[in-house]
């Protein structure tokens, strides 16, 4: 599990707090200690304060490539769509959303979504009923 930003910041404190420079050796074993469930190594708190530096932020930066066809915005939409109407087809899907075909179904697969799985549902009989 990542550190959130507020962790992150509480690095960066660590190491200039009170114009007093600790070494990251000393940051790491403090924050440690603080948060025993987030272990971080001296490596983390390098990178931490280096991006600082370089960005000025501790929020993660954009990732490079190309943006995801589906955002949870999108997914969203899909989901209340095949609520209202579940035998829509995924080239309707893709037409209404503006999203690749494959793509469609890869979410859809992803979501465990089988329209065409027949669940019968059976009533339960009570053991001393007999049936004539």
């Amino acid at each position: 599990m990542g550190l959130s930003e507020r962790q992150r910041m509480e690095i960066l404190i660590l190491l200039r707090c009170d114009d007093k420079i600790r070494s990251q050796a000393e940051v790491c074993a403090l924050f440690n200690a603080k948060y025993p469930e987030n272990q971080i190594s001296q490596g983390t708190a390098s990178k931490i304060f280096h991006k600082f530096e370089e960005h000025g932020t501790v929020h993660d930066l954009p990732r490079t490539g190309r943006a995801r066809a589906l955002n949870e915005e999108k997914k969203l939409d899909i989901s209340l769509e095949l609520l209202e109407n579940p035998h829509t087809s995924t080239v309707s899907l893709a037409r209404n959303h503006d999203a690749p075909r494959t793509t469609i179904r890869r979410f859809l697969k992803q979501e465990k979504y089988h329209p065409y799985k027949i669940l019968i549902l059976t009533k339960a009989r009570p053991r001393n009923q007999t049936i004539f």
